[in-house]
Formats: C-alpha cells, structure tokens, sequence
C-alpha cells in the first residue's frame, strides 16, 4: 500500500492539472468576452465545438494509452508539460491581438480555438494516465482512497490558486504558475515511476468499447455520473457573471469567494475520503449531493448584494464536493478490478469516463451562453434592462432540477456493485 508521502507525492500533478480545467469554463469566457471584446455566444459555441472534439478523443486516447509499450508516467509526465505551455498560451491572448482592437476578432477566435485544442487534448493525455496510475498501482480500497484523495487534495490546493488569479482575471499569472508547477511535479514524481508498472502479459491489445459499456454496473455508474456532471458544469460557466452582476461582487471579493468554496472542498476531502472506504460509498456520494441541493436551492432567493448568504452557501456546496471529487474514482475502480482489468485497461474506462464529463462541460457552454444571449443578457450591464433573472435561474434553477435526477440514477446502482475488491470473492 502507498504511504502517505508517496500518495502526496502521486498526487502533486493534480496541482498543474486543476489550471486546465478551471480556465475553460471559468476564466476563458469572461476574459474573451469583457477584455477582448468577443461576443459570449460566439465563445460558447467555440467551446462547445472545442469541447467536443476533446470529449470524442478521450476514448481514443485511451485505448492508445493501453496499448502502448510506454508506461503511465511518461504518459503524464509529457502530456502536462505540453499542457502547461498551451495554458500559458490561451490565457494571454494580447500575444496576437491588442485588448479590443476592431478587426482582431478573427484571430482571436482562430487563437482560442487552437489552444484550447492543445490544452484540452494534452490535459487529457495527463489526466487519464495520472487516473489510470492510482488504480494500477494498487487493488487494495484503502490504497486507492489514499491515492485519489491525495490526487484530489492537490486539485484543489490548484483550483484554490488558479481562482484568485482567475477572479482577478490575470492570464499572465496563471500561465506562469501552470508552466512552474508542470516542472515540479515531473521532477518530483520521478522516483515513483516505476509502481504500477504495466506488463507485457498484462496489457490488453484491443477491448471494444461497447464490451466495456455493455457492463451493467460501468452503465449504471455512467448514466448518474453524466447527469451530475451536467449540473456541476453550468454554475462555473456562469460564476463569475452571476457574481459579478447579480450580486454586484467586486474582483476581490470574487476571488475570495471562490476561493472559499475550494478550500471548504480541500477540507471535505480527507473526511470523504475516510468515509468513502469506510462505509458505502454510494450512499455517501448520495449524502453529499443531497447536502449541495439543499443549501443550492437558496441561491435562487438571493438578490443584488447578498454577499454573506452566497459565502455560506459557497462553504456547504463546497464541503460536498470534497465526496463528488473522491466517490466516483473509487467507484469506477472497483468497477475495473472485478472485470479483471486492472493493470491493463484503466485509461480506456476513464477515456469513456472522461468523455461524459467533457460532454457535459461542452453542453454546458454551448447551451447556457447562446441561451442567455437570446434571452437579452449581457454580460457586464446591472441595468434593470439586463435580464438577470435568466441568469440567476441559468445559474442555480437547472443544476438543482439536474442534481435531482442525478440522485435518482444512483439508485439504480445495486449493492453488489459496491462490493470492494478486497472483501470480494472471485
């Protein structure tokens, strides 16, 4: 079993990692759009369409992943250096045009497309390997909640960072931080290189992916999995907006909400973690999400200035995704040892895995921001023409209707498939 200063150090590209994601649907909009001057139906169809074609690649990188001679970390190792550079790129977009120059939105567009393209992809390559790493490594449950929670926690110490930066809205900052913590990272997970080394014998050349679907339980787990997703992917849409203009939240005081909400998670984590193994982990997943509901519900009732109510709202739903982070993970390995496949195929079930989740993100851009736009928002104006009651319900109203049906889904999942690989009787 993995001690705790190898799950630490496992855990550490986590960091680099949680940069990629938080800009994409976080930072990208509002920095396009308010200092670039991109309309915020083009970003979110350009997201939706980038985002897509990284969801489709997933299983494909995957399946290259574990069909490849080369082993886990090297996957990881390169793609988050590549990955980093691409982040540095897409954040500071007055590389190859000047803030709000007329004539320049062409470029920008091209200029979005293309890195969040390189990002997206090279994130991919590093996440999955990095995922498929843990369960590798070991079979035993106490093992793997160790790894994915370290892995978490260095997450969300790099959402922490990457939301003060992205509440300020500097671009420079988060590029530097992603490329210096990248080098770290590699340079420190260079001594645990070879656990979870993957065989010859035990390498799967091809597996279809309907095989791996057609399993009930990876079913079951995808379909909660997808709707949950969807309703996690729409408010960091639409945070910064809703903070911004509903609430009338300075770039502080932004900053410092989201960072609450990340650190609240941070703090979750190493009790979820412990909960996770320690009793059912579907209903401990299902306890979180009810926790989120109850305490997302109230967002709706908020108006301009209600910074203190959204701060403890911020702390609650926080504290609960400390469980959406680790449960999942855990649930999906137990899913990958009873078929038999660990050490062999993990990055094609997190190339499926990840596809859902990508989905779900790209349909949360490419639906939501159009949809507002239609709906006479814009973005920046706290004039009683905007309509800020699309917004407020865009926000919180369809994720607490989609966090819902998410709960039922995970009743479908039956006991037996919660089953951990070590109390198991093959």
């Amino acid at each position: 079993m993995p001690g705790i200063g190898q799950s630490l150090r496992y855990g550490l590209p986590g960091f680099t990692l949680a940069f990629a994601a938080l800009p994409l649907y976080l930072l990208t909009p509002a920095l396009y759009a308010q200092q670039f001057g991109l309309g915020i139906g083009l970003i979110g169809l350009l997201l939706m369409l980038t985002r897509l074609t990284d969801a489709i690649a997933d299983p494909f990188i995957g399946r290259w992943i574990d069909t490849s001679k080369t082993q886990l970390w090297v996957w990881m190792s390169v793609a988050l250096l590549v990955m980093a550079v691409g982040l540095a790129l897409l954040t500071n977009p007055q590389l190859i045009a000047p803030t709000h120059a007329v004539g320049n939105e062409v470029r920008l567009a091209l200029w979005l497309v293309a890195c969040t393209l390189l990002v997206s992809l090279a994130n991919s390559t590093a996440t999955l390997a990095h995922q498929s790493w843990a369960v590798a490594w070991t079979a035993d449950t106490t093992g793997q909640a160790r790894l994915i929670g370290a892995r978490e926690l260095w997450a969300l110490v790099g959402v922490i960072s990457a939301a003060g930066i992205a509440g300020q809205q500097s671009g420079l900052g988060l590029g530097a931080v992603a490329v210096a913590s990248g080098v770290l990272a590699v340079l420190l997970t260079f001594g645990l290189r070879g656990q979870g080394l993957r065989t010859a014998e035990r390498r799967h050349h091809r597996l279809a992916w309907s095989a791996l679907i057609a399993q009930p339980g990876f079913r079951k787990l995808l379909t909660a999995l997808g709707i949950n997703a969807l309703a996690n992917a729409i408010p960091p849409t639409l945070i910064l907006f809703f903070l911004q203009d509903r609430l009338g939240a300075s770039s502080n005081e932004s900053s410092l909400l989201l960072a609450s909400y990340f650190v609240a998670a941070a703090a979750g984590v190493p009790l979820w973690s412990w909960a996770s193994h320690r009793f059912n982990t579907r209903y401990v997943w299902m306890a979180a999400m009810m926790v989120a509901l109850l305490a997302f519900v109230w967002t709706l009732t908020l108006d301009h200035g209600a910074l203190s109510a959204f701060t403890i709202i911020c702390l609650v739903t926080g504290f609960a995704l400390g469980a959406e982070l680790v449960c999942p993970p855990m649930l999906l390995g137990r899913q990958i040892d009873r078929a038999h496949h660990r050490g062999s195929l993990e990055a094609s079930y997190f190339g499926i895995w990840n596809l859902v989740i990508k989905l779900a993100l790209a349909f949360a851009a490419g639906l939501t921001l159009p949809a507002l736009a239609g709906m006479h928002y814009t973005p920046g104006d706290t004039s009683s023409a905007n309509n800020l009651t699309a917004l407020q319900w865009a926000y919180a109203g369809i994720p607490c209707v989609l966090k819902c049906f998410a709960i039922a889904a995970l009743f479908t999942l039956s006991d037996h498939d919660e089953i951990p690989a070590n109390q198991r009787k093959d």
